[in-house]
């Protein structure tokens, strides 16, 4: 009973941490017009030039990341 407790448990943490990572779009990428999409403290928006809504932090040109930078 004992070993059926620790494997139950084990198999519910791992669930919880492979859900844990499905909680939004990472910086950068594409979403699909919702913040809903986005990892915490990032905004779904449309960035000129691109065609597309990314996952960027507001300004979006304070990102590294090249998406969140309009196009030329």
């Amino acid at each position: 009973m004992k070993k059926f407790l620790v494997v139950l448990i084990s198999v519910g943490a791992l669930y919880l941490g492979a859900c844990s990572g499905l909680g939004g779009t990472k910086q950068g990428d594409e979403c699909g017009g919702s913040t809903d999409d986005c990892s915490a403290n990032l905004t779904c928006q449309p960035i000129k030039g691109r065609g597309k809504s990314f996952c960027c932090p507001t300004p979006p040109e304070s990102s590294d990341y090249q998406n969140c930078h309009a196009a030329n």
